[in-house]
């Protein structure tokens, strides 16, 4: 029998829907084995859902990041790598991220530390001024414009440039 689990689909949601049945079965009170930490276990499991989300928001920090650097030298002799590398990025967010994770990633959050990540890998060659920096203020993506299989980044950059 091929039976699917959520697990299966989407471990940030398993891990939370088993987190909380563990710590409701604990809260009941039956006769379990004394040796059985379920609240311990209970937010082991749910670390693991906790960690799955943490890599999908580190691969959108990098699609930041280097969207941020194409944008901001597009001229700059490692242009072309870094689009090879958000394609990467993509990729490898596109295997982690889960429905259940989007109402919980802080795309402000991630932008704000992408711009500041950006800032400081650009700045020996000054290409990210001051102006620019007041400029990227507010993340001009969405989870839904990430999440796509046919992510486009010239279209991505025209959404920077259209964000002041």
């Amino acid at each position: 029998m091929d039976r699917r689990s959520l697990y299966d689909d989407d471990v940030y949601a398993w891990a939370k829907q088993q987190a909380d049945a563990l710590r409701r079965l604990a809260r009941t009170g039956r006769d379990l084995p004394n040796e059985l930490d379920l609240e311990n276990v209970a937010e082991e499991i749910e670390d693991v859902g906790i960690a799955q989300r943490s890599s999908a928001e580190s691969y959108i920090r990098q699609i930041f990041v280097h969207l941020i650097k194409l944008f901001s030298a597009p001229q700059n002799t490692a242009a072309d790598h870094w689009r090879g590398e958000i394609v990467t990025f993509h990729n490898e967010l596109l295997g982690r991220l889960t429905q259940s994770m989007h109402q919980r990633i802080d795309l402000d959050t991630l932008w704000q530390r992408a711009v500041k990540e950006a800032s400081a890998k650009l700045d020996g060659e000054g290409e990210l001024t001051a102006q620019m920096l007041a400029y990227l203020r507010g993340c001009p993506l969405t989870i839904a414009d990430l999440a796509g299989e046919d992510f486009d980044i010239d279209a991505a950059l025209l959404a920077l440039g259209n964000s002041s």
